[in-house]
């Protein structure tokens, strides 16, 4: 199995005044393809540092990927520092001059600054990787070390210009398609890590007796853990027997142990997979949202082809506003928190003709004029569905009612179900913490559904 370190560099990384994204990004791309990633490690902008971080990479890992330090300035240091690894002389590298004076021309510069000839000096040798939205060409040094032969892939580390560069030109240079690991992937709500591993703990043993380099990993999240199995077969015949084993046999076992709680076996965040199952069902979706600042609407419409299924939200926090936009005269005649909610969920998708919508409601803040409500701490959640939406709401009642959802027998149209929920609060997580909490519970409650 080919093995992988990254090396993260820079200063702002270090102080936390710029958040790392490009480790998380490669090493989830290379553990599609069976890189194993040994290490990550950040480093500042020092020659002895990057040395020792290079050295101890070396020992460890078949290729490693750098990123940052590919800049005009005096801290930029990727490229002497990979040169002297290797014992290789920095040279000026005309082609990396020209695509780096030509993103000038393309910007409408007049001249070009001379700090900017730094970015073409090279490690001798070097493959130029194309950088097509910076100055900064990337480069993959090849050389002997610790008895070996090593690659340093040197990336940007604006992520904007490092993810298309990886994706293109260092992705499939490490794709093999013969040793393609085999991975299954299960969304498991509320259950826990712990439960989850005493649940499978037997049928995972024999999992790793079969094959001992079996990765099984654990992914908490709010309300719901992704469980992953990885088998990295070493042969056609091989990869044909772990797909039956993992495909068919294991998966038994998960869904024996794991049951009721599976959201759906598949690697994908539960926005993505929901926007996936709205796209294949032809349904569309909208949101009314009052207490989590807009969070469902930023999960969607960051997502492709969301604008055809996923058709608006309210958000809003102001009572007044709440209420012009969302109720009339006959929500004062509503007894409780769970009627308002409701009543959220059905007008907005009245107002947006959506086939589903989703409301939630804190209830630290009034929104209806009734001030009479009988009011508990915590989120109040509803989801409302055209009837065609739903095959067997008989069958989506009893599972829904596992998770604590009650349908709303209130509801005076034939037409439309509605179901509701409360989740208290637990005042030892952050505002920000508990709002992610309910809107994680409401979303795995929909992928329940779907």
């Amino acid at each position: 199995m080919k093995t992988a370190g990254f090396l993260i560099t820079g200063n702002e990384v270090l102080s936390a005044k710029t958040k790392d994204t490009n480790g998380p990004f490669m090493g989830m791309h290379l553990r599609r393809i069976g890189v194993s990633v040994k290490a990550s490690m950040m480093c500042s902008d020092l020659k002895t540092d990057l040395n020792d971080c290079l050295n101890y990479l070396a020992e460890r890992c078949d290729v490693i990927l750098m990123t940052g330090g590919l800049g005009p300035t005096s801290d930029d240091l990727t490229a002497e520092v990979v040169a002297e690894f290797f014992n290789i002389p920095v040279q000026f590298n005309q082609e990396a001059w020209e695509a780096c004076a030509a993103f000038f021309i393309k910007a409408g510069r007049d001249s070009i600054p001379e700090s900017n000839k730094k970015q073409a000096l090279l490690p001798q040798g070097c493959e130029l990787l194309p950088n097509k939205l910076g100055t900064a060409a990337g480069f993959c040094t090849t050389g002997k070390k610790f008895g070996k032969t090593l690659k340093i892939y040197s990336l940007p580390g604006v992520p904007y210009e490092m993810e298309p560069m990886f994706l293109e030109y260092v992705l499939p240079n490490l794709t093999d398609p013969e040793s393609m690991p085999v991975v299954k992937n299960w969304q498991v709500f509320i259950m826990g890590e712990s439960f989850m591993q005493t649940a499978i703990e037997k049928a995972e043993k024999a999992l790793i007796a079969k094959y001992p380099n079996a990765v099984v990993s654990y992914q908490a999240h709010p309300y719901y853990v992704s469980y992953g199995i990885t088998l990295f077969p070493r042969s056609v015949i091989e990869k044909m027997e772990c797909e039956n084993y993992l495909y068919v046999v294991y998966s038994a076992e998960v869904e024996n142990a794991f049951a009721k709680h599976i959201l759906y076996a598949e690697d994908k965040k539960v926005p993505h997979y929901i926007l996936d199952r709205l796209e294949y069902l032809k349904l569309s979706i909208a949101f009314a949202e009052s207490s989590c600042a807009g969070y469902l609407s930023k999960e969607f419409s960051s997502l492709n082809k969301s604008s055809q299924y996923f058709l608006g939200s309210i958000v809003t926090n102001n009572k007044d506003i709440r209420n012009n936009l969302l109720f009339n005269s006959e929500d004062n005649k509503m007894k409780s928190t769970e009627d308002l909610v409701v009543a959220m969920s059905l007008s907005t998708l009245q107002k947006f003709n959506s086939d589903i919508t989703l409301s939630e409601f804190k209830n630290k803040e009034e929104m209806c004029t009734n001030t009479n409500l009988d009011i508990k701490e915590g989120f109040y959640l509803a989801m409302a569905f055209k009837k065609k939406s739903l095959e067997n709401i008989e069958k989506i009642k009893d599972l829904l009612a596992k998770f604590s959802w009650i349908k709303n027998e209130n509801v005076n149209k034939q037409d439309i179900y509605v179901f509701s929920c409360f989740i208290k609060s637990n005042q030892r997580h952050t505002p920000d913490v508990q709002k992610t909490r309910a809107v994680h519970y409401l979303l795995c409650s929909l992928s329940a559904v779907l």
